[in-house]
């Protein structure tokens, strides 16, 4: 449940670069209006930002995480567990099946920062190119020149070289983690709900392994 939880996390956080990887065929906007969307994305997703998230960022915020959630129990997360582990924090639950699990987890995620970081990197020109044309089509150019003006002033340049990296601060984890009960809540009727809309159609195959 916790490794799910942090591979959900992670794609959360990162479905903006996943997004704008999937180019969508849409009318070319004239150049002067691409330039000035390129330039203020430049100041948003400057290079190598994603590096920086995914390698530096994104291990201490995974560890920051997982000790809030460690520290409490199953139904105050909002998660059915067997009797068995009634009353007990997720550590003692974890601990009492793998004694090395917070060190593995460390690990797990200092890794996954580290070989996401490359991959990131990689992808990171074709989200410029992909938010460039995207605000290209959404803002006028005098409302563009007007962005890049004030990412000109130390208070907009302040603004953009942060803006990305504060998705992943403490802070906002923090409200993250504590949606996540009222999540955990309305799941089962969510499910029910698709299981209902999706009742007309038939069910889906079995994966071989299991045929």
């Amino acid at each position: 449940m916790i490794r799910a939880t942090i591979t959900a996390l992670t794609l959360a956080l990162t479905a903006p670069a996943l997004a704008q990887s999937a180019p969508v065929p849409v009318a070319a906007p004239d150049s002067a209006r691409l330039a000035a969307a390129e330039k203020a994305v430049a100041a948003l997703v400057p290079k190598g930002i994603y590096m920086k998230m995914m390698r530096d960022q994104f291990p201490r915020m995974m560890d920051a995480m997982m000790a809030q959630m460690m520290g409490k129990t199953a139904a105050e997360l909002g998660i059915p567990r067997s009797g068995s582990d009634d009353g007990k924090t997720m550590r003692e639950a974890a601990a009492s099946a793998d004694s090395h699990f917070e060190e593995r987890m460390k690990i797990m995620t200092r890794v996954m920062g580290e070989e996401m970081g490359v991959v990131f990197d990689k992808i990171e020109p074709r989200v410029r190119a992909g938010l460039s044309r995207a605000f290209a089509r959404k803002f006028t150019t005098q409302q563009l020149n007007e962005m890049n003006v004030f990412f000109a002033t130390p208070a907009g340049s302040a603004f953009a070289s942060e803006y990305l990296t504060t998705f992943m601060d403490p802070e906002v984890i923090q409200e993250m983690m504590a949606a996540m009960p009222e999540m955990m809540k309305v799941m089962p009727a969510i499910m029910a709900k698709v299981e209902k809309a999706t009742a007309h159609l038939p069910p889906p195959p079995k994966p071989e392994t299991e045929q």
